[in-house]
């Protein structure tokens, strides 16, 4: 999969119901020496039910699938 098909991809927590926005919003952050993804950074979203107003540092091993029009994450 390359990046422009998952950057328009809404970010949704699973445990809370609550979507956090498009990847294209997000920072990824990783180990510079490895090349590993540690975590997406999402910045804090505003929407119509659910208000953010913290980035969220999403750890990448919380990602449970990476679908169609989705990413779902598991929040702890």
């Amino acid at each position: 999969m390359l990046l422009s098909e998952i950057g328009d991809k809404e970010i949704v927590d699973i445990s809370k119901g609550s979507m956090h926005g498009r990847l294209w919003d997000a920072e990824i952050m990783f180990d510079e020496k490895t090349g590993v993804i540690q975590s997406l950074m999402v910045p804090g979203f505003q929407g119509n039910k659910n208000y953010f107003k913290e980035d969220l540092q999403l750890p990448w091993s919380s990602i449970i699938i990476i679908g169609e029009d989705i990413i779902i994450f598991k929040s702890r």
